[in-house]
């Protein structure tokens, strides 16, 4: 190797002037990398708990009450059929597609069926339960 490098020269050139070099930072480095290296291979003795798990999404009901659901992922896309409300009572639907249009919509004062498309969102009012047929 050649003694002639510009960092050879430029040590030679500090000696020869009087000038001390300074390693601290070299003997520094020199001790800390090994033991920063040596740490990130030590295995801990602790299993390493799950970053993420993965569920299912459960799958959609086929029976529903009062509130808001999506065909598909709340509730079955499908017909959908009811015995309808108590004596005196009434309950509904209200069906709205994905682009937010409202597709349909009843009153029901009795048994009746719909039919809740895919991807749709069904708003079910009052004391009805809906089953999926």
């Amino acid at each position: 190797m050649s003694r002639n490098g510009p960092y050879e020269r430029y040590y030679a050139e500090r000696e020869a002037s009087g000038q001390r070099t300074v390693l601290w930072p070299w003997v520094l480095l020199a001790l800390v990398v090994p033991l920063l290296l040596v740490r990130s291979f030590v295995v801990a003795d602790e299993p390493a708990g799950a970053t993420a798990t993965h569920q299912a999404a459960p799958a959609p009901a086929r029976e529903a009450g009062q509130g808001v659901h999506r065909a598909g992922t709340d509730i079955e896309p499908g017909t959908w059929a009811t015995d309808g409300p108590g004596s005196g009572a009434e309950c509904g639907y209200t069906r709205t597609a994905a682009d937010g249009v409202e597709v349909a919509s009843a009153r029901l004062h009795g048994a009746a069926a719909a039919r809740f498309l895919d991807g749709e969102s069904v708003v079910l009012t009052g004391g009805c339960t809906w089953t999926a047929d």
